[in-house]
């Protein structure tokens, strides 16, 4: 080979072919030049070393110099390009056919751990796709159901820390890099500020409502502001009227009862599919249900015979039918799960179940028609109201008797405890009053009249809520008050329009008052107004209402998505993986003060949802500076324009406006119409003085509601002086 003759196009090897230098000598030539033969590693030479030899190469003399150092060069451009690539040296192995070469995708992992330590707290981060429905394992992709863990130990002494409360959040990233501590603790300052246009791809924090309506469905509806069309999430359709129903200990499974199917449904809460129904027997009645503390049977009494069913939870299957005693049913445990307490309505007794060998060991005579039975937390003793008789049976789980009568007065239809156990409040449907009974002293410290044909009682961790069938307003009673000075004063609060007996017929007996996650706040169903509604606590009126599309709903559930403790130590949610990328998942304890962001990543699925493209307009509210009044109709316009040509935008038939009340307390959504000029406009009446926050979403150009900061919007009754200035 001589220098200057390598022409353009002409490839090393077909000159070093061409020159009579066969490949096997490129070989000998790399072990003079680079101190070994080329094979003895393994592994290519290091590009510093072929560099080096390759400036020594070009001192060589005669015309070997030029060809020896092209081939180094060669050597190192084949080397340069095997390192850079991802996940190792490439295989340079010899092609087994001449076919063209078939490369296997790779399958996304199923589980993601990552490891997190700060003052002694070792955070475990496990990221784990679920099953689908068919039980196929389709790892961490778009679509798929999937869990989020964080498993906090003591890391001196390895003991699970327990009791805590912490919040976490996934939010695409927007770089390559991962946020530092300042961008951790930047995202999840925002996200617990809860503004609606910076709002995290998954909230592992929420909680979703959910209805047995009149038309035969289960509606589940998102309570918090969302960036949908609609808070209308889910609706499942039952195979008939739904009665009472159950949550499973992990909230993965519902069960609902059917009594005109003679059986128990049941729903998968993550797919929000009917998986199975459950048979309790040709021609039964299953209406209440009830699953035992431990989460092993769910129980659920067949009205009208002397028979209770036991389904195993791990199966759901039926573990067994045991006999009870004649009439309506009901249900306690104590908190150990070793026995289960069924009321027997017609025979005026109560049957006492071991629930290891699912047999009655007893049958406890008690005051005439029980139905309301509960268990004291505080005193660990059973304690049963007789709607027809005049005492309240207490029943020591030790002895399978009762030990005392307590005198409530005849009409008693609901009876619980307090979140402590140790106050139980007896409903009295014939009085419309309620008393309250110490499980210390096991005795009535206090009665006092409550809203009209009340039936029900739900607690928050500092009030009873007693709803009222004869009334469309709900009692209120401090639980501290009566602790402290056994004073039960109750408060009547507004909750609705119409009372529940304008639908008799529609009065089931599930709960219609259901807690909210926060602990200070409740949902109320009322029948007749199609309605739901957030009061809370501290308030005189309710603070907000969600519509229940118009169905009358007959139940309410609240379940709580937000990060719980599910075994000592592991904090875990399920969750949807709806978009695929690289996530961040922004971590923060409170006490101890801990913060920190774990990663995530979600690959593509032809069967998940994909991320919409950025959207293609800008929009300008023409409204900013402007004044409102309460209720003033008020004309929002905004202005909507082409991101690239800048030219209006006409046409368009979707744009959306919601307007809301923080924290979403109060909204709505109305249809812009078209005023010219790519000016879109909506009448909007803005119920109370309040800073009001406005969003638009164009669906069409993929808008949604996240894409664009909310405007805000003071309403007030008044200039004041601030103001005027």
């Amino acid at each position: 080979m001589r220098a200057g003759r390598l022409r353009p196009g002409r490839s090393l090897l077909k000159v070093a072919a061409n020159e009579n230098h066969e490949l096997p000598a490129v070989g000998s030539m790399i072990a003079d030049k680079c101190g070994g033969p080329a094979g003895a590693t393994g592994k290519p030479p290091a590009k510093e070393n072929l560099i080096m030899k390759f400036r020594q190469a070009l001192l060589i003399p005669n015309p070997m110099r030029i060809g020896s150092a092209m081939l180094l060069y060669m050597i190192f451009l084949l080397t340069t390009a095997a390192s850079a690539q991802v996940g190792g040296t490439a295989d340079i192995s010899p092609a087994r056919s001449a076919g063209p070469v078939s490369i296997r995708p790779v399958k996304p992992p199923s589980t993601v751990t990552q490891q997190f330590e700060k003052e002694g707290i070792q955070i475990d981060f496990t990221f784990s796709a679920l099953p689908d429905a068919d039980g196929k394992e389709q790892g961490l992709v778009a679509g798929a159901d999937a869990t989020v863990s964080f498993k906090l130990t003591d890391k001196r002494t390895g003991q699970p820390i327990t009791g805590l409360h912490p919040n976490a959040w996934m939010s695409a990233r927007k770089g390559e890099n991962p946020p530092n501590e300042a961008e951790c603790r930047d995202k999840i300052k925002t996200f617990m500020g809860g503004l609606l246009s910076v709002r995290p791809d998954v909230d592992l924090n929420s909680y979703v409502m959910l209805t047995i309506n009149h038309d035969n469905t289960i509606t589940f509806i998102n309570p918090q502001v969302a960036f949908n069309i609609t808070k209308l999430e889910s609706i499942i359709p039952l195979p008939g009227p739904g009665a009472d129903w159950v949550l499973s200990k992990d909230k993965n499974f519902l069960y609902v009862t059917l009594p005109e199917q003679s059986s128990v449904a049941v729903i998968n809460t993550i797919t929000r599919k009917i998986v199975g129904t459950v048979s309790t027997g040709e021609k039964t009645r299953p209406m209440r249900v009830a699953v035992q503390p431990d989460g092993r049977y769910v129980w659920v009494g067949l009205d009208g015979s002397a028979l209770a069913v036991a389904i195993d939870t791990a199966s759901n299957k039926v573990a067994a039918t045991v006999p009870a005693g004649e009439g309506l049913h009901n249900f306690a445990f104590t908190a150990d799960s070793r026995f289960a307490y069924v009321t027997n309505s017609a025979a005026d007794t109560v049957s006492a179940i071991d629930t290891r060998s699912l047999t009655k060991v007893a049958d406890i005579k008690v005051g005439k028609t029980p139905v309301p039975v509960a268990l004291s937390a505080a005193s660990g003793l059973i304690y049963v109201a007789a709607i027809n008789g005049d005492n309240l049976s207490v029943i020591d789980p030790d002895k399978q008797q009762v030990i005392r009568e307590v005198p409530v007065g005849r009409g008693v239809v609901a009876f619980r405890f307090d979140p402590e156990g140790r106050f139980g409040f007896a409903v009295n449907q014939v009085a419309s009053t309620v008393s309250v009974i110490d499980a210390s002293t096991n005795s009535v410290i206090g009665s006092t009249a409550v809203v009209k044909s009340p039936d029900q009682v739900t607690f928050t961790r500092r009030y009873a809520y007693i709803r009222g069938t004869g009334s469309e307003k709900f009692s209120l009673i401090e639980v501290s008050e009566v602790a402290k000075k056994g004073k039960v004063a109750p408060v009547e609060v507004q909750a609705g329009r119409q009372p529940a007996s304008m639908f008799p017929a529609e009065i089931g007996v599930a709960d219609m008052i259901q807690p909210t996650p926060e602990g200070n706040a409740v949902m109320i169903a009322n029948t007749p107004d199609m309605m739901l509604y957030y009061y809370v606590e501290g308030m005189m009126a309710p603070m907000g209402t969600f519509q229940n599309y118009k169905r009358r709903p007959h139940a309410l559930m609240v379940i709580d998505r937000s990060l719980s403790e599910v075994s000592p130590g592991v904090y875990s949610s399920p969750l949807k993986l709806k978009y695929a990328g690289h996530f961040d998942v922004p971590m923060v304890i409170d006490q101890p003060r801990i913060i920190n962001c774990f990663e995530a990543r979600v690959a593509d699925s032809p069967d998940g949802e994909k991320r919409k493209p950025v959207v293609s307009v800008a929009l300008e509210p023409l409204f900013k500076g402007g004044k409102f009044k309460p209720g003033d109709p008020a004309s929002l316009r905004f202005r909507v324009t082409d991101s690239l040509s800048k030219q209006p935008v006409s046409g368009l038939k979707d744009v959306q406006v919601l307007t809301f009340e923080p924290p979403g307390i109060w909204q709505q959504r109305q249809w812009a119409k078209e005023a010219g000029d790519g000016v879109y406009e909506i009448t909007q009446t803005f119920p109370r003085e309040a800073l009001y926050h406005v969003m638009v979403q164009i669906p069409s150009r993929g808008v949604r509601y996240a894409d664009f900061p909310y405007t805000p919007v003071p309403v007030m009754a008044q200039e004041t002086k601030e103001s005027q200035k």
